[in-house]
């Protein structure tokens, strides 16, 4: 039900992503500059290794080439044993050095990309968690977000292969020059040959290129479906519906559908890379054949000698090495550049809409803040039709409030504008008769709390999944503090250390006292004494081998506790015991009746037997307010509410005469 409402009520959002006018793409060199800038910033000396990285390449070839021909000289014109020694002491010597300079260079350059990885993936998940909700609740948010962070942290050639790409241009376009200087004194015609296969090369690399940018999120879309098909097979939550349900047919089914579709991009793919090495493998054959041919031709005629023909082999398939190099760099490069593109068309969605600096909100402790609606109007982008429509309405502090309909009626867009997610389309949200967009929403999420259908634990232990970031540091003070106490010339003194641990140790007590309270208002305590570990057990099967297992009821239950140790004045229940039995609910209702004393609470119910400890009750029709009271004075209006209430009624009257009778869980006759 939960889920069905939400996809009527916020579908709309998912929507607008294609609805929004497109922006303008940037072009390649603007991408890479852009990359550039951002390496240089985090790591200088990252940058400074690759173009280090040039010299040494080109030192390499140089010498690779030379030394051959050095010592064919050496040799034929009768030469010592002892200079001949001596050349290759030198010119194999400095070529060792280069290589072993090389690798330090290589294993350097893995290290700072990895760390500068890690780092950009966590200024990527940084900003995912600060985005605004409409940006999280777009369809293609977590596909978009996991891609990113796994090019960063596990794609090592993403920061690397991009400054490997562009040292090999920068590399490539030295020993060009170089070499043709080289090659200018042999033949012109072997010098343009090789240029004219290398533009070939170009022409057909950067066509495939191009095929692959703009069918990459095709198949990419086809590995997240069939990762998660393979993990549904596995998961703790699933293996018991795909056992009972006998599900592996199907599932296998559904994995060689997608299979299927991938290959076909796999085939084209190959082929592609096909295409690209038998083109470079023609052009290699006819401009190397042609440089053998002609340089077999100048020895033959007495115009170049053995060392000279080795020389100038050398010179020529290096030349040729140059150009292969800058076109596979070349094609490197536009391939980091699409993905520097999509990073900046995410990150600019996900600032999209971020708010400037704000004042905070501080409320009083103990205050509850009166919250008013007034004209407020609210349609997703991209929709014509408002969700909510010009809505006037007061929360009293202290009032429990609760808000039922049918779904698609507006309720958890409701919640969504009341806890500050999104901002109204027209009309303004007051707190204390302040307009709250004066006020940043971290200052005003902060004085929340909530009980949701879906219960969210995370895989840590559950007093950090209760206390959730608000529990005392155990510490002894950061280093900021220490360090700012001794430039002020503040020597640590015994009775000051002694006081911040007794500062740290009444926390600690005080947080055990308040968690255990909590805890035991939320019927947890015995269940929570009966782990091997307590508090510090471990949720997550799927994480931890001993993590607790837990019922629908105790998840609840656990999340009432989560809401009742933040202490904000500010409760939102938003269907919380949808998969509870009656009894459980009326029990868990009991609790948060108790719990919502001097709290303003807001409800949300398909249940309306449970909404009777409520001051008022909204029932909500079309995005607006159809009737408004307490649940007796909604009963004796005998409207809507009223229907619906004993429509329900008698759907439970009649399970209640069935268990009575011995009969629950049969069917019994339908009225006529």
């Amino acid at each position: 039900m939960k889920k069905k409402q939400e996809t009527e009520e916020a579908g709309q959002a998912d929507q607008s992503g294609g609805q929004q006018p497109e922006e303008k793409k940037r072009t390649v060199p603007e991408n890479l500059l852009y990359w550039m800038r951002t390496l240089y910033r985090e790591s200088p000396g990252f940058v400074w290794l690759y173009l280090a990285g040039c010299g040494v390449a080109v030192g390499i070839s140089l010498l690779g080439v030379y030394m051959p021909s050095v010592l064919v000289a050496d040799i034929t014109e009768g030469g010592s044993v002892r200079s001949i020694l001596g050349d290759l002491a030198v010119l194999g010597g400095g070529l060792v050095c280069l290589y072993l300079l090389s690798n330090w260079l290589e294993r350097t350059k893995g290290i700072l990309g990895s760390r500068i990885g890690q780092r950009q993936a966590l200024q990527a998940a940084d900003l995912a968690l600060e985005t605004n909700y409409d940006n999280i609740e777009r369809a293609d948010f977590p596909e978009e977000i996991w891609q990113l962070v796994d090019r960063h942290m596990w794609s090592r050639d993403y920061n690397t292969g991009f400054l490997e790409a562009f040292a090999a241009v920068l590399t490539a376009v030295v020993g060009m020059i170089l070499y043709t200087g080289m090659l200018s004194g042999l033949s012109l015609w072997i010098l343009l040959l090789v240029i004219a296969g290398t533009a070939l090369n170009y022409v057909v690399g950067i066509r495939c290129n191009k095929w692959d940018a703009r069918n990459r999120h095709k198949w990419i879309t086809l590995d997240y479906k069939m990762v998660y098909l393979s993990r549904s097979t596995s998961t703790y939550e699933a293996s018991k519906d795909v056992h009972l349900y006998w599900m592996p047919p199907w599932l296998r089914k559904m994995f060689n559908r997608e299979l299927k579709q991938r290959l076909h991009y796999t085939v084209r793919q190959q082929g592609n890379y096909f295409l690209v090495s038998a083109v470079n493998g023609f052009s290699q054959m006819v401009w190397e054949g042609a440089a053998y041919l002609y340089l077999i031709y100048l020895v033959c005629e007495g115009r170049l000698d053995a060392a000279g023909f080795v020389l100038y082999i050398g010179v020529v398939r290096g030349f040729a090495g140059w150009c292969g190099s800058i076109v596979q760099a070349i094609r490197q490069l536009h391939e980091k550049a699409s993905y520097v593109e999509e990073q900046r068309h995410f990150f600019d969605k996900l600032q999209r809409g971020r708010e400037k600096e704000k004042e905070g909100l501080v409320l009083a402790a103990g205050h509850v803040p009166e919250i008013s609606f007034e004209h407020v109007t609210f349609r997703y982008d991209g929709s014509q039709t408002p969700v909510l429509k010009d809505l006037n309405l007061t929360l009293k502090p202290g009032e429990n409030l609760a808000l039922v309909g049918l779904n698609g009626a507006g309720k958890t867009t409701f919640i969504k504008l009341l806890c500050g997610f999104y901002d109204p389309t027209e009309g303004k949200i007051l707190i204390d008769g302040v307009d709250r967009s004066r006020y940043s929403k971290d200052s005003w999420l902060k004085y929340f709390s909530g009980v949701f259908q879906d219960a969210e634990l995370f895989p840590m232990s559950l007093e950090e999944n209760l206390a959730l970031g608000t529990a005392p540091d155990s510490g002894e003070g950061s280093g900021e503090e220490k360090a700012a106490g001794r430039k002020a010339g503040a020597e640590p003194k015994q009775h000051n250390a002694q006081s911040r641990r007794q500062e740290q140790h009444n926390d600690q007590e005080n947080h055990g006292t308040h968690m255990d309270a909590c805890l035991k208002m939320a019927d947890l305590e015995d269940k929570i004494k009966k782990l091997p570990q307590g508090l510090k057990t471990m949720f997550g099967k799927e994480s931890y081998e001993d993590a607790a297992d837990f019922s629908g009821g105790e998840m609840q239950k656990l999340m009432l506790a989560r809401a009742l140790y933040k202490e904000a004045p500010l409760l939102v229940l938003d269907e919380p015991t949808a998969a509870l039995d009656p009894l459980m609910e009326s029990e868990l209702y009991q609790k948060y009746r108790r719990f919502s004393e001097h709290k303003t609470t807001v409800f949300i119910s398909h249940r309306l037997a449970s909404t009777r400890f409520c001051d008022r009750i909204l029932l909500m029709e079309d995005g607006g307010v159809a009737e408004s009271g307490t649940h007796e004075e909604l009963l004796e209006r005998d409207g809507k509410y009223a229907w619906m209430f004993r429509l329900q009624s008698k759907y439970y009257q009649k399970k209640e005469a069935q268990k009575e009778a011995g009969l629950e869980g049969e069917e019994v006759e339908r009225e006529i």
